[in-house]
C-alpha cells in the first residue's frame, strides 16, 4: 500500500533534486529515502525518479507527484481545521491594548468574541500604549493593539497590520466649542493655535506620530495640560478646563450631554491603531477570531 510518507518523500524530492538534500529535509538517512523511492516504484509498478549526477522524476513520477502535492496538502488543510476547532473549544489568549483602546472599542470586541467563543479565556493587560508592544515583543502576550511604535528593534520581532486610520476631533465641554463652520465644513487645525489644550502623554505612542504631522504642517498647539489618563483629561474638559483632541472611534463613545465634538480638516493627519503580533508566532484560530470581532466592533462605531 502507498504510504503518505512514501509521497512525501517524492514530493519533497521534486523540489530539492537530491536524495541528500530530501534526506536533511525530512531527518531521515539518505538510504531510507532511497529505499522508501525503490518501495514506491515497485508498489505502482513503473520507474518514478531517473537516477543521475541530477535526480530528475520521470513522466509518471511528474503524474504521481501532483497528486501526491493535493494529498498532502488537502490532509494539511484538515489538520488545521482540526486544530483551529480544538483551539476554540479551549485555551486562553493574552491581549495588551493601550488605554485609548481598552475605554473605547475593545470592550464591544471582547463581548463579541466572547459570545462566539465562551470556552477560550481572554486575559487583558490595559498598559500604557508604549508599552503594549514591548511586551508583545517579551512574550508576555499573544497580541497587542494599539502603536507599534519607532523602535527598530520591534520593527524585526513584529508583524503588524493596520485596523484604522481615523481622523481627529476637537473636543470640548458641552457649550464651550466654537461656532461650526457654515457648510458642516471641518475646522482648520490653524483654529486650535491658541485654545487651551489638554493633552495625554504626548511622548509616546500615536501622539508623537500626530505632533511630528503637525509640526511640519506649521501648527503649534497650546497645551496647558498633560496627563497620563485620557479619563483625567476627559474629566478636565467637562470642567471646562480646556479641550482636547480624540481619534473618531473615540469621540463617538463621548457623552453628548457634557461634550461638544468638532471635525478637524487636517490633511494627512491621522490617528493609527494596529493589530500586531509576534513575527514568529502562527496565527491561531483564537487570535483570528478575535481580529475579526475586533474590525467588526471598529466597523460598528
Amino acid at each position: 500500500m502507498v504510504t503518505l510518507r512514501q509521497l512525501h518523500a517524492l514530493a519533497t524530492l521534486a523540489n530539492t533534486g537530491s536524495f541528500t538534500a530530501t534526506a536533511d529535509a525530512l531527518a531521515l538517512t539518505q538510504s531510507a529515502v532511497s529505499v522508501m523511492i525503490k518501495e514506491l516504484e515497485q508498489q505502482v509498478g513503473v520507474m518514478l525518479v531517473e537516477r543521475g549526477r541530477t535526480v530528475r522524476l520521470t513522466a509518471a513520477g511528474k503524474t504521481l507527484c501532483e497528486t501526491a502535492n493535493r494529498v498532502l496538502a488537502d490532509i494539511h488543510r484538515t489538520v488545521a481545521g482540526l486544530r483551529s476547532v480544538g483551539e476554540l473549544q479551549g485555551g486562553r489568549i493574552r491581549v495588551a491594548v493601550g488605554p485609548l483602546t481598552a475605554a473605547t472599542f475593545f470592550p464591544r470586541a471582547l463581548a463579541l468574541f466572547r459570545a462566539r467563543h465562551p470556552l477560550v479565556a481572554v486575559e487583558v493587560l490595559d498598559v500604557p500604549v508604549e508599552q503594549a508592544s514591548q511586551r508583545l515583543a517579551a512574550d508576555e502576550v499573544d497580541v497587542a493593539i494599539g502603536s507599534p511604535g519607532t523602535s527598530p528593534a520591534l520593527a524585526t520581532v513584529l508583524r503588524t497590520e493596520p485596523l484604522v486610520r481615523d481622523r481627529m476631533h476637537a473636543v470640548y465641554a458641552r457649550g464651550k466649542a466654537p461656532p461650526a463652520p457654515a457648510g458642516g465644513r471641518r475646522m482648520k487645525w490653524q483654529a486650535l493655535q491658541h485654545a487651551e489644550v489638554i493633552l495625554t502623554d504626548r511622548v509616546s505612542g500615536q501622539w508623537r506620530e500626530v505632533f511630528l504631522q503637525l509640526s511640519r504642517a506649521g501648527v503649534a498647539l497650546n497645551a496647558v495640560q498633560e496627563v497620563r489618563l485620557y479619563s483625567t483629561a476627559l474629566e478636565m474638559v467637562r470642567c471646562g478646563l480646556g479641550m482636547t483632541l480624540l481619534p473618531a472611534f473615540a469621540a463617538r463613545h463621548l457623552d453628548a450631554a457634557h461634550y461638544d465634538v468638532r471635525g478637524i480638516e487636517h490633511g494627512d493627519t491621522r490617528w493609527e491603531v494596529h493589530w500586531m503580533m509576534r513575527a514568529a508566532a502562527a496565527t491561531t484560530a483564537a487570535s483570528e477570531a478575535l481580529r475579526e470581532a475586533v474590525i467588526e466592533a471598529l466597523g460598528s462605531r
